[in-house]
C-alpha cells in the first residue's frame, strides 16, 4: 500500500493528478483535483462570481506579470469553480 506513485499502473485514471514525481507542483495538483469534480466546491455566499471572472481575464491578459505555475493553477481552479472549464473562447 505504501508503494511509490510512479510505480502505479493507475496513474492515468480520471481524477488522479498527472504529476511528474521529479517536479513538485502542489498548486497544479490541487487544480487537477478541483477540475476532477470529485468534490463539491462552490463560491461562498459573500464571494462575487463577476470578480472571479475579472481575475481570470486579468490573469490571462498578463496583468499579474509573467505566467507561473501557481497563477496558472489558480486560474484553472477559478474556471472550474465557475463551471467554465474548457470554455476559454467566451
Amino acid at each position: 500500500m505504501g508503494g511509490d506513485v510512479a510505480d502505479s499502473d493507475d496513474q492515468d485514471e480520471p481524477g488522479v493528478p498527472d504529476s511528474d514525481p521529479r517536479h513538485i507542483d502542489p498548486a497544479g495538483d490541487v487544480a487537477d483535483l478541483v477540475e476532477s469534480n470529485e468534490f463539491d466546491i462552490e463560491l461562498a455566499d459573500d464571494q462575487d462570481a463577476d470578480e472571479l471572472r475579472e481575475f481570470i481575464e486579468r490573469a490571462e491578459a498578463g496583468e499579474f506579470g509573467d505566467a507561473d505555475p501557481g497563477l496558472e493553477a489558480t486560474v484553472r481552479i477559478a474556471r472550474a469553480i465557475l463551471g467554465e472549464r474548457g470554455n476559454q473562447d467566451e
